[in-house]
């Protein structure tokens, strides 16, 4: 039976992008919900929104529908990903959450942003953007220094677009044809999935 599990995640670009980056999981029995919950007004996640919106996924359905697993995901920025889950984590947990639901709630954070994870399909993204990505160092895509930048540069360059969350859908959708493997270059991206498609949490 397909497991159904409910993603949180910071603002529209989240919200559009990241279904077509998960649409493969679905074969594994992994249901993403649809839409991806994201705070009201373009809000950074924080503890206390990020309970706000799992109560309301959780009660929002009938006991057989509701979700049999939540993941959370965070932008770490520059920080250690690993500092800024322990910190959410434990903020979370002080939270009415960890009391009223009693399903894993996983967190989970990408490098930088999920920009991270288009670059680590290199190809695909060079065929979208109708050039080349330049000096960018693709073979470790995590560690690309501010990736959105560099995306919004590209996209101007190369198509003479402006990079909003419809151009991120679009640019999703284009890779989510290929084999995630690609995406599995980006580690923030493969332990995403994993929180996503498995049940532990993710090392």
């Amino acid at each position: 039976m397909a497991k159904r599990v409910v993603v949180i995640a910071s603002g529209e670009t989240e919200r559009r992008a990241l279904p077509h980056l998960l649409r493969h999981l679905g074969e594994q029995g992994a249901l993403v919900d649809e839409p991806i919950r994201t705070p009201s007004r373009n809000r950074a996640i924080t503890a206390e929104n990020a309970c706000r919106l799992v109560l309301s996924a959780w009660y929002e359905k009938p006991p057989i529908d509701q979700p049999d697993k939540f993941v959370i995901l965070l932008d770490a920025d520059a920080k250690d990903p690993q500092d800024v889950v322990a910190r959410f984590e434990e903020d979370l947990m002080a939270t009415a959450v960890g009391h009223r639901v009693p399903v894993p709630i996983l967190t989970v954070a990408a490098k930088w942003h999920l920009e991270a994870w288009f670059f680590a399909c290199a190809a695909s993204l060079r065929e979208y953007l109708g050039r080349d990505l330049g000096n960018i160092d693709t073979s470790q895509p995590d560690e690309i220094v501010n990736p959105k930048r560099h995306l919004i540069h590209l996209l101007k360059a190369g198509r003479g677009e402006i990079y909003t969350a419809r151009v991120a859908e679009e640019i999703a959708e284009r890779l989510s044809v290929y084999s995630a493997q690609e995406l599995r270059r980006s580690p923030s991206f493969a332990r995403f999935e994993s929180a996503v498609r498995n049940g532990p949490k993710p090392a």
